[in-house]
C-alpha cells in the first residue's frame, strides 16, 4: 500500500531558496529535463485542485511503476509553480542507465513539465517557460549542472517534447538575468541556537528517510520473471513501456492482470 504524501507548490524564488540548502550536500552533475505528456495542460486545467495530477503521477510512479516515491525532485505546473517531489538528496527515475543510483550523493535533478510539447500540440511558454528556465540556470549556477533533455538517453521518447528546441533553450538559460539565481553566501537574519538545533534535526530526519527510500527502491527491482514475460513483451510492442527490466513484483502482476483482460 503506498502511504499518502503531501507536495508543496513553490514559486521560483522559494524553491530557488530551497535548492541553496543543499549547496555541500549534494552534487548535481546534470539536470534532466521532462515533459509529462500525459497529463497535458488542458487536463491539468480541467480539475479545480492544482495537486489532482502531482498526486496522480504519485500513485502511478508507486503503484505501477512500482517505485518508492516520485520520480522526479520537481514538477513545474502550467502557472508556472513549482512542485516539490523526492527528496533531492535521492536519485531520481528519470532514464534507466541514467539515474546514477550509488548512493553517492552525486546524481542528476530530474524536473517535469506539465504539458503536451510535441510538435502541433500544446507550447512551453509564459510562466511555466520563465520558471523551466530559471529553475535550469539555477542549477548551473549552484551545482554546475549540464542541460540533458530525455530524448538524449533514449530514442524511444520526443521528451520534453518535439516542439521544444534544445539550443533555444540552452540560450534562454545562458540569457536569464543572473542576479535572480546569485548564490547568496550570507543570510540576512542569522539563526538562534534554538533555530539551528530545530534545523539540524530536520536535516537528519530528511536524510533518514532519504536513505530508506533509497534503500526500499533497490530492494524491490527486479529482472522480468518468466509467469510475466508474455504480458511484458505485450506490453514493450505495444509501446506502452520501453523498460522492462528492473521493476517491482506488483508491477509485473498489474501488467499481467491487464494483459490477461485483454487490454493490451
Amino acid at each position: 500500500m503506498t502511504v499518502p504524501k503531501t507536495f508543496r507548490r513553490y514559486t521560483l524564488d522559494e524553491f530557488i531558496a530551497y535548492l541553496r540548502t543543499y549547496i555541500g550536500r549534494v552534487k548535481f552533475p546534470e539536470v534532466h529535463v521532462h515533459g509529462t505528456w500525459r497529463p497535458t495542460i488542458a487536463m491539468y486545467r480541467s480539475k479545480a485542485d492544482p495537486s489532482f495530477y502531482i498526486q496522480a503521477m504519485y500513485r502511478t510512479h508507486t503503484q505501477v511503476n512500482g517505485w518508492s516515491d516520485i520520480a522526479q525532485h520537481a514538477t513545474i505546473d502550467p502557472d508556472g509553480y513549482i512542485w516539490d517531489g523526492r527528496p533531492l538528496t535521492v536519485a531520481p527515475a528519470s532514464a534507466t542507465g541514467f539515474n546514477d543510483s550509488d548512493y553517492d550523493g552525486v546524481h542528476p535533478f530530474m524536473f517535469e513539465m506539465i504539458g503536451n510539447f510535441d510538435v502541433g500540440c500544446e507550447r512551453l511558454e509564459g510562466a511555466q517557460l520563465r520558471t523551466a528556465v530559471g529553475l535550469t540556470r539555477a542549477l548551473a549556477d549552484m551545482f554546475g549542472s549540464r542541460i540533458v533533455f530525455h530524448r538524449e538517453m533514449t530514442s524511444a521518447k520526443t521528451c520534453p517534447g518535439s516542439g521544444i528546441d534544445k539550443a533555444e533553450f540552452v540560450a534562454a538559460v545562458a540569457a536569464y538575468r543572473t542576479e535572480q539565481t546569485e548564490v547568496k553566501t550570507e543570510v540576512d537574519v542569522p539563526m538562534t541556537a534554538e533555530e539551528k538545533k530545530q534545523f539540524t534535526a530536520l536535516q537528519a530526519t530528511v536524510e533518514a528517510q532519504a536513505k530508506r527510500i533509497a534503500t526500499l527502491e533497490g530492494e524491490r527491482k527486479m529482472a522480468v520473471p518468466s509467469w510475466a514475460k508474455t504480458a511484458v513483451d505485450a506490453a514493450v510492442c505495444a509501446k506502452l513501456i520501453d523498460t522492462p527490466d528492473g521493476r517491482s513484483e506488483d508491477f509485473y502482476s498489474f501488467v499481467t492482470i491487464m494483459h490477461r483482460k485483454g487490454l493490451f
